[in-house]
């Protein structure tokens, strides 16, 4: 979390956007730094889980964020560990809000050959909701 706090201090931190049609994903985190973001919107009064899998799936954290990098209000939840790399939101506001998950990697366990898979559960569903067009090049992050 140092090396995140001080990349943000500096300027920006590159983000990954997922669109509203994905319900997985496969990645592997960045070397040297053994992490990734990733960014999501998320409907008013709606929520999103994301999970992530893979064979040594206890060496990876992942940490949901705000534009500016904090916790707030319909993630503080995530603040209890359940032994699963996994994180939800449910957005609290009339507006579209968006979210960014940090997938934390220490022991770089991820790699082309055994990359680490996301599932993504809404609760709006595909064309449900149209999708926002609100940037998620904003606050600390930009988009990769």
């Amino acid at each position: 979390m140092a090396e995140i706090q001080t990349m943000a201090r500096r300027g920006s931190i590159a983000v990954h956007p997922v669109g509203d049609d994905l319900a997985e994903f496969t990645g592997i985190a960045d070397f040297p730094a053994g992490w990734k973001a990733y960014g999501f919107r998320v409907p008013s009064r709606e929520n999103i889980r994301i999970s992530l899998h893979h064979s040594n799936k206890a060496w990876f954290r992942l940490i949901m964020v705000n534009r500016q990098g904090e916790q707030e209000k319909g993630m503080l939840q995530n603040l209890i560990p359940t032994g699963n790399p996994e994180t939800t939101y449910t957005n609290p506001t009339d507006e579209t809000r968006r979210v960014y998950v940090i997938v934390d990697d220490p022991g770089w366990m991820s790699s082309e050959t055994n990359p680490f898979i996301m599932r993504i559960t809404r609760s709006w569903g595909q064309g449900g909701k149209a999708e926002d067009s609100t940037p998620l090049a904003s606050g600390i992050w930009a988009v990769k």
